[in-house]
């Protein structure tokens, strides 16, 4: 599980955005967007950070991670 910071996420917009291009990256299988918290939570197998970082940044949202 690697969990990122994502400070201007805020709207279900963002959610759909982030997981849609999230969900494209082979190996993940769960990607949890927390409006509250602004953090994204993505689970799967061999996930590669800067793939992660890139897809978020695609969907036009920057990212820092967390853990």
């Amino acid at each position: 599980m690697l969990q990122f910071s994502v400070p201007t996420v805020s709207c279900h917009h963002c959610q759909v955005a982030i997981q849609g291009e999230v969900g494209k990256i082979p190996g993940v299988q769960s990607v949890t967007v927390d409006l509250d918290t602004k953090t994204v939570t993505i689970e799967g197998d061999e996930l590669q950070v800067d793939a992660l970082l890139a897809a978020i940044d695609e969907a036009g949202y920057d990212a820092e991670l967390i853990q």
